[in-house]
């Protein structure tokens, strides 16, 4: 078979191929899905080992985060929150805990509390609160998710907190690498939103922000602002194939549909329910590729 009769196979409506381009078959959707299962792990294994070739963009900064978690306070009437050392620096204890004892979780395996890292930091509260966040790519899309999930968007909007720190780190959690964003919220004991209550509040999140006063990017650089660039995103990457590779087979739908209706070619049976099936799984498989999680 040449080239050209081998490619007519594959992508036009022939006798050879039952007038249905080999690549619209049923049975080649098995291959498909073999062939997407097999790129999925592999593209993984590489990053695994070569992350700084194949690997997740990450541009996340503390100044950043701080801005836009105020922006969005502002903008509902409340008050802006003040970066907190003592607040940062329980975050940051929290983010090293986590990575050496191996957890994803408000409490370590050993029961140690959020509120046992804030009071040991110094940061008498009346109120506090916590927040986690792994696995996101910039700061903006870390609010983003934030503030798409009622409970933590009602974290975040929270009238009785007046102070906040942060640590964003990057290590290994559960084999992989990971980045970590905790978030600490409080009131001072003593404070006016202090003596109406003492209350903690547990409720995952994630912030994202612009930019902010140099006073405040000062106090943050303690605390951690992770940026890397792989020379290949593997998130652009992987939706990059997902796409090409759809949009070759649309491609396909609509030469076969132009070419038997020119020909008047008439089939028995189709399959196109299948394969808008198979298409719809893709695109939920595409979206699933967004590794950020919110505790």
């Amino acid at each position: 078979m040449s080239i050209s009769s081998f490619v007519t196979h594959l992508f036009l409506p022939h006798p050879t191929n039952n007038h249905r381009p080999k690549v619209l078959h049923l049975d080649a959707l098995c291959i498909y899905v073999f062939l997407f299962g097999l790129f999925y792990i592999s593209s993984h294994a590489v990053w695994r080992r070569m992350p700084d070739v194949l690997g997740y963009a990450t541009d996340i900064h503390v100044e950043r985060l701080l801005a836009e978690t105020n922006a969005k306070r502002e903008a509902a009437g409340l008050g802006s929150l003040q970066l907190d050392g003592q607040l940062s620096e329980a975050a940051r204890r929290k983010a090293v805990d986590m990575f050496t004892k191996n957890y994803w979780s408000h409490n370590s395996p050993i029961g140690t509390t959020p509120w046992e890292f804030i009071s040991e930091s110094g940061y008498a509260y009346g109120v506090a609160g916590e927040n986690l966040a792994k696995n996101f790519s910039d700061s903006k899309s870390v609010v983003d998710a934030w503030m798409a999930s009622p409970t933590h968007r009602d974290n975040l909007m929270k009238a009785g907190y007046r102070d906040i720190g942060f640590a964003v780190i990057n290590g290994i959690l559960n084999g992989e690498e990971t980045t970590l964003v905790v978030q600490m919220f409080g009131s001072r004991l003593g404070s006016k939103s202090g003596q109406q209550q003492v209350q903690k509040t547990t409720v995952s999140s994630v912030a994202a922000a612009t930019n902010q006063m140099p006073a405040v990017k000062a106090a943050s650089s303690a605390y951690g602002n992770v940026t890397r660039k792989p020379w290949l995103d593997l998130g652009i990457f992987n939706r990059l194939v997902a796409y090409v590779f759809i949009g070759v087979l649309l491609g396909v739908f609509g030469v076969d549909a132009w070419l038997i209706q020119r020909r008047r070619i008439v089939r028995v049976s189709g399959h196109n329910i299948a394969h808008i099936a198979f298409f719809v799984a893709i695109l939920i498989f595409i979206s699933s590729m967004q590794r950020g999680s919110l505790l």
